[in-house]
């Protein structure tokens, strides 16, 4: 029975407003608005007359300032003494602003945040693919190692909060370079990574702003020296209230509404390499996580982890003796306080995480990989084949090749590693294919979101393969050596998968998009002055607008669910059944399709399709598709005078993928008709997207693969069909296998040196195919993106275009 609510209580839902609509305004001008513009607004009549609370900027931002907020904002000064003397014979000094929340206190605003209750843990678990146990599933952190050793390690009935913690120094202007914030952050591993990284969620919370300075009280010698131990001393202050509550735990009221004893531990630190070992303490020449040699890091070799008390002792043997063969021998920096020295439970060394971005898209792959293929293969036949390259829903199309790319992000490198195995396959030697394929088949295995320990050894087999076959690069001449830290650090990623589940959980992309939040819009609504203590104002303000609205949300419940707000365990991270391909369970959670309500190409005749749409055979197609489905005497057989409706593409629906974590998502195939030049307007060619279809059983024999020329519907007056059909060309079945890529090699199937054709119903297509054409040692000058599916022979079905293909057709 629903209960209406009285006046008061509909005035208190919206105080300190008076009302929703005034609330709707405060939330618009506060979120979007400057202050000045805000100002502006709030002076017009139409406003005015309306009667709002509020004349001006200044009053409406005491009302905000009345509504709750998070953990209060502080400033601490810290007072840097530099190695310069003054005029007056004192050493100079540097007073610096660390700006912080409580990290307890945010912690604690996580832990019960009512949002959460769906998609927060507080035990470790245990998943597997099998009933027997053997094959063990990684994705979340409570499924990692490391959860259960630290539940070991505390009293019965204490509740782990895994704390994960990002920083990164970022530009606040890109016309003012010298404009930098370094900010750090802090989420906790009970709520589920796919909520950690939604921003609008809320559960990466900002806990500091650390001093930048130039340090002018320093000489050049000591400035970078005197940077580290800034930074570590910052941090130190900023994590101080981690410690008791680490050790003695914090009662916390959970998002359940139960009291819990919660243990804060560091269990996660995400950062790019440089940042990796300025916590490790170590020099960038060193790896962070072991004692490697810098000489030795090309070499597949097991080294000694770093130690925590082995480190901290060799730093204070350091502090006194200055000169110490262990301290040049493991690489170290004369950090004689880091900020981890006294963190209870916490290994720094096993903290940092696997950095997907930088040391595997930009570094491994485009670094290396590109460049030494580069070097192999000339830049202009490397354009070449990327500017002929096939087309796919939503693959970024490189029409000018790729050495004119002057700017790489991280979304660059992801769209060439998608075709990059296809279109160097016949370009380059077997072996150097092999090093291609098994560092990529690397970078594929670790981008999964649920991790088994059958991927895992797949993993450890790509990098042995790599290794293996590494030689020839430098018989080829395009390296030296791969004494390179980047290259180094695969060797770690198995171990952190298997304790703190998957990596894509701690890619460095999620803080980095925070920066947007946190500190650009914030700069950009200062006065560039002083501009940190402003931006923490400003972060408040938002901070009071999200609680209210996250009130308001929780007192009126949406009316549709958010299905993004799933945790893992709901989607099904229980693994595959078994005896399904992964590809078939993958595909048998498809929906269905989608097509426009009205086709776009009304009554064509068949003269116009087959010119058009390419689609030579249309009729002997249909009349054959006619006779299977009806029979030979109820057929009407269509003639040449007949007009059909055609659409421009479809959407098949696929369902969320348990492999790659992808949810629902839309796969737009095309089947568009050619169109005469007109005017200044050239020829726009006709497109036929490539696509997988079952032809007899839901199985990966019965599967076959198509070029669909044209999606239409029958005309009436042959009765009523419930889906729409599609001509299509075939392609030969997936039998053949490249013996060095393991990709598939298909080609036209043909009838008579004719393409061999036919007509299906649309429902009958699973998902769209990308085909990447063999083109040899060099390709054919006249293939172009539009004409190489007709002039290429053989094609490799590229299983690399995502992470389900690539798993599906291994």
């Amino acid at each position: 029975m629903e209960v209406a609510e009285s006046p008061g209580d509909a005035e208190s839902l919206w105080a300190p407003f008076h009302n929703e609509a005034e609330w709707e305004l405060v939330h618009f001008l506060v979120k979007n608005i400057g202050h000045t513009r805000m100002d502006e607004f709030l002076k017009l009549d139409i406003v005015r007359q309306n009667g709002v609370s509020f004349e001006n900027t200044c009053s409406l931002l005491k009302y905000v300032d009345k509504l709750c907020t998070g953990p209060a904002w502080t400033c601490e000064m810290i007072d840097v003494e530099g190695d310069i003397v003054a005029e007056d014979g004192t050493l100079k000094h540097e007073q610096l602003e660390l700006w912080q929340h409580d990290p307890v206190e945010c912690m604690q605003e996580l832990m019960g945040n009512p949002a959460f209750w769906e998609v927060m843990s507080y035990v470790p678990e245990r998943a597997y693919t099998d009933v027997k146990g053997e094959n063990h599933i990684y994705d979340e952190m409570w499924t990692g190692d490391w959860w259960w050793n630290m539940q070991k390690k505390l009293p019965e009935g204490a509740v782990v909060a895994p704390v994960i913690l990002s920083s990164d120094k970022t530009s606040l202007s890109q016309f003012s370079r010298d404009k930098k914030a370094w900010l750090v952050y802090l989420t906790i591993g009970n709520i589920s990574k796919d909520v950690r990284h939604q921003v609008s969620a809320h559960a990466t919370l900002l806990i500091g702003y650390l001093p930048v300075s130039k340090l002018k009280c320093f000489h050049k010698k000591t400035w970078s020296l005197a940077g580290y131990r800034l930074f570590h001393h910052a941090m130190s202050l900023l994590l101080h209230p981690l410690m008791d509550a680490g050790c003695q735990g914090r009662e916390m009221v959970c998002a359940d509404g139960y009291l819990r004893s919660v243990h804060p531990i560091l269990a996660a630190y995400i950062a790019d390499f440089p940042e990796q070992c300025l916590v490790a303490c170590n020099k960038e020449s060193r790896c962070p996580c072991c004692l490697v040699q810098s000489n030795k890091c090309g070499n597949l070799e097991d080294w000694a982890s770093r130690n925590m008390a082995d480190t901290l002792k060799t730093l204070q043997r350091m502090r006194r003796n200055k000169r110490l063969r262990k301290f040049d021998a493991e690489g170290l920096h004369a950090i004689f306080n880091p900020f981890w020295k006294e963190l209870p439970f916490t290994d720094i060394f096993a903290c940092l995480t696997p950095d997907i971005l930088h040391q595997l898209h930009k570094g491994i792959f485009h670094d290396h990989l590109l460049q030494w293929c580069m070097s192999i293969v000339s830049e202009k036949e490397i354009d070449a084949c990327f500017q002929a390259m096939t087309q796919y829903p939503a693959l970024h199309h490189f029409k000018k090749g790729v050495s004119s790319v002057s700017q790489w992000t991280g979304t660059e490198h992801k769209e060439m590693q998608r075709v990059f195995v296809g279109l160097l396959a016949g370009a380059v030697d077997d072996h150097v294919l092999i090093v291609i394929c098994s560092l990529l088949d690397f970078i594929y295995y670790v981008q999964l979101q649920q991790h088994t320990d059958t991927t895992l050894a797949a993993m450890k087999a790509s990098l042995k393969t790599f290794h293996d076959h590494k030689h020839v690069l430098i018989e080829l001449g395009v390296c030296e050596d791969f004494n390179m830290p980047k290259i180094h650090s695969l060797q770690h990623y198995v171990s952190s998968i298997q304790a703190l589940g998957s990596a894509d959980g701690y890619n460095t992309e999620y803080p980095e998009r925070l920066h947007i939040n946190y500190a650009k819009d914030g700069y950009c609504a200062s006065n560039k002055r002083d501009y940190v203590e402003q931006m923490a104002l400003w972060l408040q303000c938002q901070e009071a607008m999200h609680y209210k609205s996250a009130y308001l949300a929780w007192r009126r419940p949406c009316e549709h669910s958010d299905d993004d707000c799933l945790s893992a365990r709901e989607k099904g991270v229980s693994g595959l059944p078994n005896g399904i391909s992964p590809l078939m369970f993958y595909l048998s959670v498809k929906a269905h399709y989608k097509v426009a309500k009205t086709p776009p190409c009304r009554h064509l005749s068949i003269d116009c399709i087959e010119s058009d749409y390419l689609a030579f055979e249309f009729l002997p197609a249909l009349e054959q598709f006619l006779v299977s489905q009806l029979g030979q005497r109820r057929v009407i057989q269509p003639i040449r005078s007949d007009r059909f409706d055609v659409y421009n593409h479809l959407y098949v629906v696929t369902g969320p993928s348990i492999i790659s974590g992808h949810g629902q998502s839309l796969q737009k195939i095309h089947a568009s008709r050619r169109i005469a030049a007109h005017g200044c307007k050239a020829e726009t060619p006709a497109r036929s997207d490539t696509v997988f279809f079952y032809c007899t059983n839901h199985s990966l024999s019965g599967m076959q693969l198509a070029q669909v020329r044209v999606i239409f519907n029958l005309p009436d007056h042959f009765g009523s069909y419930p889906h729409p059909l599609a001509y299509v060309e075939w392609f030969t079945t997936l039998q053949q296998h490249d013996p060095v890529s393991g990709l598939y090699v298909i080609s036209h199937s043909t009838r008579n040196h004719c393409h061999n054709v036919g007509v299906i119903s649309v429902d009958r297509i699973i998902h769209p195919c990308h085909l990447l054409a063999w083109c040899g040692r060099e390709i054919s000058k006249d293939w172009t993106v539009d004409s190489v599916l007709e002039k290429a022979s053989f094609f490799y079905v590229n299983s690399y275009i995502d992470l389900d293909m690539f798993l599906s057709l291994e």
